[in-house]
């Protein structure tokens, strides 16, 4: 991944302040380069200071990056966070929820089967640590999946839900595991 890539993932995704963005829209030369000289204009002339400036350069951005690998640098994230265990490891956890119900149906087991369970209990880390094994061999799985192409995330198509994505798993590999489906 580029650092260009790099920066615009971590401006969607909150990890840096609209203020820090701005800085470096200003000071980085190879920006002017990627952009044609029409939307470099109009990218240094936001007004960082107004509501809709990130919501702007999202927009302007969102046609040099692709937003199929955004999502899937962002699992990875959470992925990696999660393997990691941190202190807050439910907060990861409890994303796989918030992304599963984004349309990454693929993240049933962990979204489902784990975030949920861990977003209506009052015992975040006893629930944490009675399952997780378990939650650990779903990230590997989920992991297993990106790297192997599997599950190729191909963008958003602007609707509500409307998560893209290639599913290349077998039958077997999309059972449940995490919770049961009610008959």
């Amino acid at each position: 991944m580029n650092p260009l890539e790099l920066v615009f993932f971590k401006l969607v995704s909150h990890e840096i302040e609209l203020t820090e963005f701005e800085k470096w829209v200003y000071s980085d030369t190879k920006l002017e380069e990627i952009l044609t000289s029409e939307d470099y204009l109009e990218l240094i002339s936001i007004n960082y200071k107004t509501p809709s400036a990130l919501y702007e350069a999202e927009k302007l951005l969102s046609n040099y990056f692709s937003m199929g690998k955004y999502h899937e640098w962002n699992i990875r994230n959470i992925l990696q966070k999660i393997t990691e265990k941190p202190d807050d490891v439910q907060k990861y956890i409890e994303q796989c929820y918030d992304l599963y119900c984004d349309g990454f149906g693929f993240m049933d087991n962990l979204g489902m089967g784990y975030g949920l369970g861990i977003t209506c209990s009052d015992y975040y880390d006893e629930k944490v640590d009675d399952y997780y094994p378990q939650i650990r061999d779903e990230v590997d799985k989920v992991t297993d999946w990106l790297d192997s192409r599997k599950i190729v995330i191909t963008g958003h198509s602007g609707e509500y839900q409307g998560i893209e994505y290639d599913d290349h798993r077998s039958d077997k590999e999309k059972v449940p595991t995490g919770y049961k489906i009610q008959k």
